[in-house]
């Protein structure tokens, strides 16, 4: 057998879009249905709670941070577990968890403190799941359509999964509370032995481990007909570094420090505007004098037009540039916040609120896909993962600082307001640090 070395990056970025892509993106899809109703379902949740304990706006405020608080956890947990263990133990395991903890919120939860402290159970897998999912997608990705699969194989099934938070919220809760809003979590149970049973190893991961008849068989079931061509390869190459040691002061070296300390920042700010934005808009709504009904279906409305915005966001960043379609949905995204403080209590509000949707989640949608492809494969789950786990940090302080302003006089006008700055802010620092991204997204190989 003669000597062959087989790169593993080139096999990923050639492959073209084929029914393992399909298969991935359903099993995925599924896991990410489950996390997006999770993550969302709070701000249905959170009404029916205030009710219940008579709680304060600032306390509302305080349970939604403390999930969040949760995910900023998560996140900085599963980067360097993924880059020891892999990223396909981590992420079942996560799942695992989200389920009994929904389980546990469906069942029990007597007290706003017990609730509180599974919230942020439940937190802390929600946020090793999506780092995860981003990595994951974003490896199998093929190069001619790699923001475009990465954006819809993660968008969709997410925002599908908020958007069933918010039907559920009109239909499940008025019968059965808020304690069965959390029944449909449960379900990630059952998929997490699925997803034994179907999710494979990160190949990327696999090389490094030196794993290469493992790599083989894989990539002879998303490539068959070069099934031949890996079983006699004497070694795959991944091109990075296949140490495995990951560390977090990697991610502020001279390659990497523009690239972090942007997305880092500019994350933050994102995440501030989209958890305070989807934490507190029903609640907004019905403070407005709206019907709960009316109040949740802006809500769902929100969650579907991520959907529109991660597919348009995608298809601009690969014609013009990562950078140009997040500045893209960040300006837009203000000038719509802008729009809705007029808009609110009229039917424009219908346009408005789908408008903002549509730019702020299109906005983090490519910035997802920015995080997950600048960094070598053994610095990745990690850098992905500390990259959420800060961003976080500004998504915690959304709905508390929200909380804050709902109990002063012209609360919407601060509210929305302080949302626009937000975007304008993420917009000018994307813009502004575009050349210190550069260099990392061309050094840093494609892919997850």
């Amino acid at each position: 057998m003669s000597d062959r070395a087989i790169n593993v990056a080139q096999e990923l970025g050639d492959m073209r879009l084929g029914p393992f892509h399909v298969r991935f993106a359903l099993l995925m899809g599924a896991i990410l249905f489950i996390d997006g109703y999770d993550l969302f379902n709070a701000a249905y949740v959170a009404p029916y709670v205030k009710a219940q304990w008579a709680l304060s706006p600032f306390q509302i405020g305080l349970m939604l941070s403390i999930g969040l608080a949760g995910l900023a956890s998560g996140a900085l947990l599963q980067g360097p577990l993924a880059d020891r263990w892999g990223r396909r133990r981590v992420l079942l395991a996560a799942v695992a968890g989200l389920g009994l903890a929904s389980l546990a919120l469906w069942l029990w939860a007597p007290s706003f403190v017990i609730f509180c402290a599974l919230r942020a159970v439940l937190g802390v897998c929600l946020g090793m799941i999506s780092p995860l999912a981003f990595v994951y997608i974003n490896e199998w990705a093929p190069a001619r359509c790699a923001n475009r699969y990465a954006t819809l194989a993660f968008v969709l099934p997410f925002s599908l999964g908020g958007i069933a938070a918010g039907l559920a919220g009109i239909a499940i809760a008025p019968t059965w509370g808020w304690h069965g809003l959390y029944a449909v979590g449960a379900l990630a149970l059952p998929m997490a032995l699925i997803g034994h049973w179907l999710l494979p190893e990160s190949v990327r991961f696999l090389v490094a481990r030196g794993r290469h008849a493992d790599v083989a068989a894989i990539l002879s079931r998303a490539r068959p007909e070069r099934a031949d061509a890996y079983a006699q390869a004497t070694t795959f190459l991944s091109g990075e570094n296949a140490s495995g040691k990951a560390r977090v002061a990697d991610l502020l070296g001279p390659r990497y420090r523009g690239v972090t300390l942007t997305i880092w920042v500019g994350g933050a700010l994102s995440l501030f505007c989209i958890h305070g934005l989807t934490g507190w808009l029903p609640s907004i709504i019905l403070e407005q004098g709206a019907p709960v009904q009316a109040a949740f279906a802006y809500g769902s409305l929100l969650m579907a037009m991520q959907i529109v915005g991660g597919g348009l966001s995608g298809w601009l960043a690969d014609r013009h540039g990562q950078i140009n379609a997040m500045a893209t949905g960040f300006i837009g995204g203000m000038l719509t916040l802008l729009l809705l403080i007029p808009a609110i209590g009229t039917n424009a509000a219908w346009v408005a609120v789908a408008l903002v949707g549509a730019c702020v989640f299109g906005a983090q949608a490519v910035m997802n896909n920015l995080i997950a492809m600048s960094y070598e494969t053994g610095l990745r789950s990690t850098a992905v993962g500390v990259a959420v786990g800060v961003n976080r940090v500004g998504g915690v302080m959304g709905p508390l600082l929200i909380g804050v302003a709902q109990q002063q006089s012209g609360a919407l006008w601060i509210t929305l307001s302080m949302l626009a700055l937000a975007q304008l802010c993420a917009a000018l620092i994307f813009l502004s640090r575009r050349h210190s991204l550069q260099p990392a997204l061309t050094d840093a190989p494609r892919g997850v």
